[in-house]
């Protein structure tokens, strides 16, 4: 297994061996970068040389002074070696600052054959059209499975230590997250008293999900419902069930071949969603949302980069359920017949989804299948195409048995079959929506609900299927020749 720090100076090495001087450090963690350079020193000058950090709060660390970006430049142009220096932060005073990214491509020049190499750090790529030829640019890996599980490993006489089964589920459960995040949660598990593995995953979980959050367009979700929760398509419970435990153990060591993705097309309401989410618990893996939206909104750079980074950190976490919901509004085409997306970022989803790592499974979902561009619904795209339409009677009656059971109450006080039969056409969603309503209201009159307030609640709502009666029709003559039903019964 490759480490993520090994992986990174690999790619160090490249940049030193094309004679590169000037190096761009992408990613938040300073201290791995010393460790990394240091052993690069080491190695490249033989323990002759040494590494010098630089930061504007306090200058260069083996001498008083320097604080101003332009002098510390001056310093390193005056250096015979052998020497590397990180200039933390750097990246920050290029934004009108032409005199220091005119230093910074003199000092390209300057040392190109010396024995003094430049990396500059940042968490942000800040990189000038000046400079994009003259610096090489490593992006930090993220700490592997391996690296983790070293890190876990190391612990204080005091702690309490859970056992190494426990330690590599740990590791696995913590794959996206930085070294120092790693450290701090460590430090919060090990102090538990009665740490097991439903405790530290869900601490895990937790942990993984507000990082997410703030670093990227990516979203975590904790297991939710299983197959058994889903009333109906039994077609795709099939399917799911008969892939289960091919992203781990025996089927990985074989070379057995991984499904790579799954689309759900059909009309709103009718579990597409669900579905996605449904796939990570039966496959026991973590679930990520691409949010196509923020990647659009410019908050986390542009869309462009902020689609690379996710899918970057969607491949380092795996393996990964990741899911894309709505996928006509990111790439697919209005009424007009106009592209809705962006036409570069459609071009790498698409190059991205021949090249993936098979450890990454796709799990998307349209409602207009109609809007999506030809060359994503080619064969070899996805590994099956489902159609989830409305339920059928038995399906429905299913469907009000798990949300009646959700809400409390034994499904055998209830006729669900008459139920069934009252809400022809309806959705899963509104099957839901009717049952929550019967609920709240007894509630609000200090009982359970019964079968007459679900009654009661059908007669208030009208299904989407009646409103939108021709849309939904012509979704399913769309989808009839072109997709396989996620249910059994017609």
């Amino acid at each position: 297994m490759s480490s993520g720090n090994s992986r990174t100076l690999r790619k160090l090495t490249r940049g030193l061996r094309s004679q590169y001087p000037l190096f761009y450090l992408l990613g938040w963690e300073e201290e791995r970068m010393e460790n990394l350079l240091s052993t690069l020193t080491n190695s490249l000058y033989k323990g002759e040389g040494s590494l010098v950090t630089w930061t504007e709060t306090h200058g260069f660390d083996d001498q008083e002074g320097a604080t101003d970006p332009l002098a510390a430049l001056e310093r390193i142009y005056q250096d015979e070696g052998p020497r590397i220096y990180l200039l933390k932060d750097l990246p920050a005073w290029f934004s009108g600052n032409p005199a220091l990214v005119r230093g910074l491509r003199d000092l390209y020049y300057h040392l190109r054959g010396r024995k003094v190499h430049v990396f500059i750090s940042h968490p942000e790529l800040k990189l000038p059209e000046a400079l994009k030829k003259e610096l090489f640019l490593v992006e930090m890996a993220l700490p592997s499975e391996e690296d983790i599980l070293a890190q876990l490993r190391r612990h204080s006489d005091s702690a309490q230590v859970p056992d190494d089964d426990l330690l590599h589920q740990m590791a696995v459960a913590m794959k996206g997250l930085s070294m120092n995040e790693v450290g701090h949660l460590q430090s919060r598990l090990y102090g538990m008293p009665d740490l097991d593995e439903s405790i530290a995953l869900q601490e895990i979980q937790e942990e993984k999900s507000q990082v997410l959050a703030k670093e990227s367009v990516l979203r975590f979700y904790p297991p939710q419902r299983s197959l058994d929760e889903i009333g109906g398509l039994d077609n795709l419970k099939q399917w799911v069930r008969t892939r289960q435990g091919l992203f781990s153990g025996e089927a990985l060591k074989e070379g057995v071949p991984l499904p790579a993705g799954v689309l759900f097309m059909g009309i709103s309401g009718c579990g597409k969603s669900l579905a996605a989410k449904t796939i990570a618990t039966a496959w026991n893996m973590p679930l990520v949302r691409l949010d196509m939206s923020l990647v659009m909104s410019g908050s986390f750079g542009s869309p462009e980069y902020a689609f690379e980074r996710a899918t970057r950190i969607a491949e380092e976490i795996a393996p990964v359920v990741l899911w894309i919901d709505e996928l006509e509004n990111a790439f697919g085409y209005d009424e007009a017949g106009s592209s809705a997306g962006n036409i570069n970022i459609f071009s790498s989803f698409l190059t991205w989804m021949q090249e993936k790592p098979a450890s990454v499974f796709l799990a998307a979902t349209a409602n207009r299948i109609q809007a999506l561009p030809a060359e994503l619904m080619r064969k070899g795209r996805f590994d099956q195409l489902f159609f989830l339409d409305l339920p059928a009677a038995k399906e429905r009656a299913e469907i009000f048995s798990i949300h009646i059971r959700l809400n409390g109450r034994d499904p055998g006080d209830f006729d669900t079959d008459y139920l069934a039969a009252a809400t022809k056409g309806w959705s899963g969603a509104e099957i839901e929506a009717a049952v929550k309503a019967a609920r709240i209201e007894a509630w609000q009159e200090g009982r359970s609900f019964n079968e007459q307030d679900v009654i009661r609640n059908t007669a208030n709502m009208v299904p989407l299927s009646r409103t939108m009666e021709e849309q939904i029709q012509a979704i399913k003559d769309w989808s009839f020749q072109r997709a396989i039903p996620a249910s059994a019964v017609q």
